[in-house]
């Protein structure tokens, strides 16, 4: 009988913790939708892409920002993933957020599609970052902006760099210098760079970029 009670003790603990868990994270992606929303220079009808959405959790917060009449692009090269953000773009109920599927080399964005891009924890995946850049440059609309949140590389025996990613990131992260420079080749004009915070052991940093209204 104790052995019993014990057991429903412990679980009724794990399920409080897995709920707090949740809870946590739902409201940090609430926190950091509101940083993008205000350093992208958003608004209610804005034209944002998450490129590099993941499960689509900030996809979703942005959408509930922009309103109906915006439009939010998540993109994912990974088939699973993009099955995940639109079961969850379904459950939320949106009807302003359009899946993407994209690739290595191209964010299979529309041209002049957004007022403003980002791609959180990505841009260290990339295996042809110029090309890539060049379809978010493409992309983008006249003064939109662009946000790359990352960090610097680092040794970690788990974390080892992507394969077929340049061997100037010397290591598995994003040096601040490179990315400026690859950015910056294509076209986008270097508006910021700023820490970005984001729970966890690696300090992470967020690149504000700008394409040159024409």
């Amino acid at each position: 009988m104790r052995q019993r009670r014990d057991f429903v003790q412990l679980s009724a603990v794990l399920l409080a913790g897995a709920i707090a868990a949740l809870f946590w994270i739902a409201h940090a992606a609430e926190s950091e939708a509101d940083r993008l929303f205000q350093i992208l220079d958003l608004k209610p009808g804005s034209a944002v892409a998450d490129v590099g959405a993941g499960s689509g959790d900030l996809s979703i917060a942005l959408a509930q920002r922009v309103g109906p009449n915006g439009t939010v692009y998540a993109t994912e090269v990974d088939p699973k993933q993009l099955n995940k953000i639109r079961a969850a773009v379904q459950k939320a109920g949106l009807h302003n957020v359009i899946v993407i599927e994209g690739h290595k080399n191209d964010t299979g964005l529309p041209p002049n599609c957004c007022d403003a891009i980002f791609l959180r924890r990505v841009y260290h995946h990339l295996t042809d970052p110029l090309d890539m850049d060049r379809s978010l440059y493409q992309a983008m609309r006249s003064g939109g902006h662009l946000a790359v949140i990352d960090f610097e590389p680092w040794q970690k025996p788990k974390e080892k760099p992507v394969p077929g990613v340049p061997e100037n990131r010397k290591g598995h992260g994003a040096p601040k210098p490179i990315v400026r420079e690859e950015l910056t080749q294509v076209g986008f004009a270097l508006v910021d760079t700023t820490d970005w915070p984001v729970t966890g052991d690696v300090t992470h940093f967020c690149i504000l970029f700008k394409k040159p209204a024409l």
